[in-house]
């Protein structure tokens, strides 16, 4: 494998704030969606979404996750069987979703397989990042990071500056996500080829899924656990749906976007800087801690701003909604740092056990209350990443303790 040098770019250090402007045109993204689209269509968009995004961790079979830690350990020999089993598993699973909407919601099939290749392209390219990021190829993660929303920004400023022209369909609007996610990866596979060959290998036909059973052997507690990740992030939206309006649908669904800009931001932080922050484990309250503070003081005080000039009238209370949202933030970046340090020490089925009974915890919260008023859950949010937190330091106390002895 040819190893080139970075030149061009300080190492890794830069990857974070090439995040703050990728978050920020996403941010913009979001804010032109929108507006492009009814609250009824974003709100059937963010729940569609929500089911896309919870199966597309079957999709990646924790093999994203599993790479990333192997490239921090410069173990990247069956990387390509690995991308191999993420292909199949992708198309296994679009198929599948695609079965079970025909007979349950047929009127949102044409959404879902849109939705689902777009996510399926995203996700390869994130496939891509963290093999980057693990590895050091700086220049390909900032090519990654940036490439996807400035594309979807390019076509959703086109179909907004023609929205008075053009009667645009809600699929159509999808169909640019569809082409900004291809042509994102295309380009960030090929960037990658500066410094390793990804392949789609398959010995012969009798093989299929030869890759998936070798690779589902090493990732599955990284799948497990990155399926209770998604589905504690993302369950919210699955209950509003069921018992709330379209409306508290999205405007729960713009709060949770604005939340994950910042979320994002800090979790590529983590991942950038990992074993730093493993090295100097003072940085976190030096540093992280009272950035993370600052940031949720900020939002709160701009919140009410933000949704009075940036966002149509119909979704101005979603200022309170994130007020409240805005406060897991803390736990949530310091349990994704948690979350790192355990699959880098090989604590993986922890993270999957802690993870599952949180998000029992809170599905049990919401079938019991069968709540129609949004405060249940923006409340619920913070309270279940705090409770995450407490219980990931008290492991790595009893860890620490043990291990020391």
């Amino acid at each position: 494998m040819k190893l080139l040098s970075n030149k061009l770019f300080d190492r890794s250090f830069s990857i974070p704030f090439i995040e703050v402007l990728s978050k920020g045109i996403s941010f913009i993204n979001i804010l032109l969606l929108i507006q492009i689209l009814s609250m009824e269509d974003f709100a059937v968009y963010s729940y569609v979404l929500a089911i896309v995004l919870w199966a597309s961790v079957l999709m990646d079979g924790g093999i994203t996750n599993l790479i990333y830690n192997k490239s921090l350990k410069k173990e990247i020999d069956n990387v390509n069987m690995l991308f191999s089993a993420k292909v199949i598993l992708s198309f296994l699973i679009i198929l599948l979703l695609l079965i079970f909407f025909v007979f349950k919601k047929p009127d949102l099939v044409k959404i879902l397989v849109i939705l689902s290749f777009i996510v399926a392209f995203s996700s390869a390219s994130s496939l891509i990042k963290m093999f980057s990021r693990g590895n050091g190829f700086s220049d390909v993660d900032i090519v990654t990071i940036i490439t996807e929303p400035l594309i979807r920004l390019i076509f959703l400023l086109i179909i907004y500056s023609t929205v008075d022209l053009i009667n645009w369909e809600f699929y159509q609007v999808l169909l640019f996500y569809l082409l900004a996610g291809s042509l994102a990866f295309i380009i960030n596979y090929i960037r990658l080829g500066r410094y390793f060959k990804l392949k789609f290998i398959i010995a012969d036909l009798h093989n299929l899924f030869l890759p998936v059973k070798q690779s589902l052997k090493e990732s599955k507690y990284y799948l497990l656990y990155y399926l209770m990740i998604v589905g504690i992030g993302r369950i919210d939206i699955i209950f509003i749906e069921k018992f709330g309006t379209k409306t508290d649908l999205a405007i729960f669904s713009s709060v949770i976007n604005i939340y994950q800009v910042a979320q994002l931001f800090f979790f590529s932080v983590i991942t950038s800087q990992f074993l730093i922050l493993m090295k100097n484990r003072n940085y976190i309250f030096k540093y992280l801690i009272p950035v993370l503070i600052v940031t949720i003081v900020f939002v709160e005080f701009i919140s009410k701003y933000v949704y009075l000039y940036l966002f149509p009238v119909d979704y101005f209370n979603g200022y309170l909604a994130l007020n409240f949202i805005i406060l897991a933030l803390l736990p949530s970046v310091l349990n994704y740092y948690l979350i790192t340090k355990n699959n880098y020490i090989n604590q993986v089925k922890v993270n999957f056990l802690i993870l599952f009974v949180f998000l029992m915890i809170k599905i049990g919260i919401y079938q019991f209350f069968k709540s129609e008023d949004l405060s249940t859950y923006y409340t619920v949010f913070p309270i279940i990443e705090l409770g995450i937190l407490i219980t990931f330091l008290i492991f790595m106390k009893f860890y620490e303790s043990t291990t020391n002895k």
